[in-house]
Order: C-alpha cells, then structure tokens, then sequence
C-alpha cells in the first residue's frame, strides 16, 4: 500500500495537469460546435454560463487553445456561411446578413471589405461560378 501511495505522489502533477488539460479540450471542443451550431446568436456568457466558468478564463482557454479570441472564431464561422450564402444563392447581402447573425448592416458591410478587400456585392459577382470558396 505504501508503495502506491509513494507512486501516487510523484505523479500527482501529471495526473492533475492531465485531467486540467483533458477539461480545457472538452470546453473548447465544446464551444466550437456551440459557434458551428448557433453562430447567429452565439455569446460567450452562455457557453461561460453551461460550463460554470468566468468569462475571463473561458476566454483566455479559447484562445490558448485555438490562437483566436471567441469573437474572432464566431466572426470567421459568420463569413464562412455568409459566403457560401453569396455564392450559392441570390439572396439580397441583407438578409444574408441578418441570416448570419448581423443586425446592423452598415457593420456587416465593413468587416467583410476588412477580411476580404471587396464588398459582398463584388464578392457575389467575382466568385458566383467558383465553387471553391475562401473563407
């Protein structure tokens, strides 16, 4: 019994940093499919909220994990769908907005000329027969 217990002891930290770096995973890797899922409404205070976490350490364990804030991976999740809503069907750019969870247009309108270096609307024409879309 003592032998187990000794063995225990010197490997305490790796079982701890083990179980620690297991949980910060599962909170990502559930965060990630909560952004694939509910992009249009996603807040990082519901995820914080179902996993019993500050928002200040929710957010740092994102982005340690991913290398990207929570806003930067549900703003890059938006645009994915938002170009594929461009490219695949002729949808007025405003409700595509909307569709992607942008309320106020005028903010959709100048992030996506910040990602991509054009509007949705030369976006549209310049990729409407390219099915390879850059995200």
């Amino acid at each position: 019994m003592g032998i187990v217990f000794l063995y225990l002891l010197r490997h305490v930290d790796c079982l701890t940093q083990s179980s620690s770096q297991s949980y910060k995973d599962v909170v990502v890797q559930s965060t990630l499919s909560y952004i694939d899922t509910w992009y249009k409404t996603a807040t990082l205070s519901k995820i914080a909220e179902d996993f019993h976490q500050s928002l200040s350490v929710l957010s740092k364990m994102i982005k340690q994990t991913t290398g990207f804030t929570f806003q930067e991976l549900l703003q890059r999740k938006r645009f994915q769908k938002a170009v594929m809503l461009l490219v695949e069907f002729d949808l007025p750019i405003e409700e595509i907005a909307v569709a992607v969870g942008y309320e106020n247009q005028s903010y959709f309108y100048r992030k996506f000329k910040e990602r991509y270096g054009m509007t949705p609307r030369k976006y549209r024409l310049e990729h409407k027969n390219d099915r390879t879309i850059r995200i």
